[in-house]
């Protein structure tokens, strides 16, 4: 199967996977922390079970040239979905995609430091454009009003753009599943030791009508991280992975429009989602 294939089930089923979030986190008594680290350590397990049973599990033999990437690794990833679930808590699955779309300029300028994938004259103004889709959302009236929900967005966006850097030098040396399984499942025991009065609000999201909405967000969302690292494995260029995959910004906010009913500043988040999506056309 084609990268580009894998690529667009990603896209698919992230958009879905957003959505859910949004409806997730919208529930007042919802933690952003304590939530991270459980649907973190959920689709972890997913991908566990599924490795063991179809896939090949094995580890490489020696971690020692592997060690600080793995350590950035979790660090990366253990911040970017605190700073995920916090902002999805915050602000509309529309408006949070457009915001996150910023992590394809990230990933780029991240590959091109450390894996000397340089960005383009082209690229430069595909990451323009993106920047200019993040600041129409966020204009109101003639001022830029960036909200904290925004600015996590744009937090998380530097975090897992540069964890994606970091995935593809990993990845020349690990299997899929193993290596995701553990992508997942490190960084939520790295917010329970950061924040570990977040573990008693856990129990909410054992209550059963939750759980099973999470369990299958999890479960989605385990298998849209396949799709996207074995795109990522299979490509030459992380940069065009990750720029290619910000088509989920157009899906999202359409579904958003469709499901949620979030139309407030419609013509701004259909003109900031096109010309963010024009932008990543320019980094493939």
């Amino acid at each position: 199967m084609s990268w580009q294939i894998l690529i667009l089930i990603s896209v698919v089923l992230y958009s879905i996977s957003v959505l859910l979030q949004r409806v997730l986190l919208k529930e007042n008594e919802s933690r952003p922390v304590a939530y991270a680290m459980f649907f973190q350590f959920l689709t972890g397990i997913v991908l566990g079970i599924v490795g063991f049973l179809f896939a090949d599990m094995s580890l490489p033999s020696n971690f020692s040239d592997l060690f600080w990437n793995l350590i950035l690794m979790v660090i990366l990833y253990g911040f970017s979905n605190i700073f995920i679930f916090r902002s999805l808590k915050q602000i509309e699955a529309s408006k949070f995609s457009i915001m996150f779309a910023t992590r394809a300029f990230f990933t780029v300028l991240a590959s091109s430091f450390l894996l000397k994938e340089f960005l383009t004259g082209t690229q430069f103004l595909g990451a323009l454009l993106i920047f200019s889709g993040v600041v129409l959302v966020n204009l109101k009236s003639s001022k830029l009003s960036l909200d904290k929900g925004s600015l996590l967005a744009l937090l998380a966006a530097l975090t897992f753009g540069s964890a994606n850097t970091n995935d593809r030098f990993l990845l020349g040396s690990f299997n899929i599943y193993p290596y995701i399984t553990i992508a997942f499942i490190a960084p939520s025991l790295l917010i329970a030791a950061v924040y570990p009065k977040e573990l008693k609000h856990i129990k909410i999201l054992l209550d059963k009508r939750i759980l099973k909405k999470t369990l299958l967000l999890s479960v989605l969302y385990a298998f849209n991280a396949v799709a996207f690292y074995a795109a990522l494995q299979k490509s030459d260029n992380s940069s065009q992975v990750a720029s290619v995959n910000l088509t989920s910004v157009i899906a999202t906010v359409v579904l958003a429009v469709i499901f949620l009913k979030e139309r407030d500043n419609l013509p701004k988040k259909v003109i900031g989602a096109i010309l963010s999506f024009i932008g990543l056309l320019l980094f493939v």
